[in-house]
């Protein structure tokens, strides 16, 4: 039976030389840091009355930042601070008047991580928007505002580097303005659209 021992003992020095194997090959990280930095394209999506006449749908800038938390493989956690301009326009013609929006705000995202480095992700939050005319002193007004978008990353292979392109929006109540911004009260849907580029800090 002297090939019976020997079928066993390849069998065994197989299965150690695999959990030997397994022991050096460094596990996915799953929990993690990661920072991040965009910029892209601003515009509203709404009119900001019921006549239609107002909006900001002229396409202004966005700039923007934030962290976040992998809490797992398929969760993280996310802080974000965007600001974003454009220009009022009325019956479709520029103003000239410029306003600013600084969003700060809090979302919980899910991802889905591939072998190949790329990873589609959505998320959903809320927050605050600071809206600030330019050149009117003392007329920013901070709103509630909800969050949420979609986007992928991409996540360069042995490097804590990842470039990534997202699609981000708000939705608030514009109302309480003074200056050339009173009377309108209309629900907002803000959309800023840019790319990215992120670094993280795994264990």
């Amino acid at each position: 039976m002297s090939w019976t021992r020997s079928a066993v003992a390849a069998a065994a020095l197989t299965l150690v030389g695999g959990i030997s194997a397994s022991a050096q090959t460094p596990a996915p990280e799953n929990h993690g840091v990661r920072v991040f930095a965009r910029g892209g394209g601003f515009n509203a999506l709404t009119n900001l009355n019921d006549a239609g006449s107002a909006d900001f749908k002229k396409v202004g800038y966005s700039v923007g930042g934030g962290v976040g938390f992998q809490a797992n493989k398929y969760l993280t956690l996310r802080g974000d601070f965007n600001f974003g301009r454009n220009e009022l326009r009325t019956n479709h013609l520029v103003t000239g008047v410029k306003t600013n929006r600084y969003f700060y705000d809090a979302a919980v995202q899910l991802q889905y991580p591939f072998a190949s480095g790329f990873e589609p992700y959505l998320f959903a939050g809320g927050g605050a928007v600071t809206i600030d005319p330019v050149g009117i002193s003392g007329q920013s007004k901070t709103r509630g505002a909800g969050t949420f978008g979609l986007g992928l990353t991409y996540q360069v292979p042995g490097s804590p580097f990842g470039v990534f392109a997202e699609g981000k929006s708000w939705v608030y109540t514009f109302r309480d303005m003074s200056g050339p911004l009173a009377g309108f009260d209309k629900t907002q849907f803000e959309l800023a659209w840019s790319g990215g580029i992120s670094y993280r800090f795994g264990w």
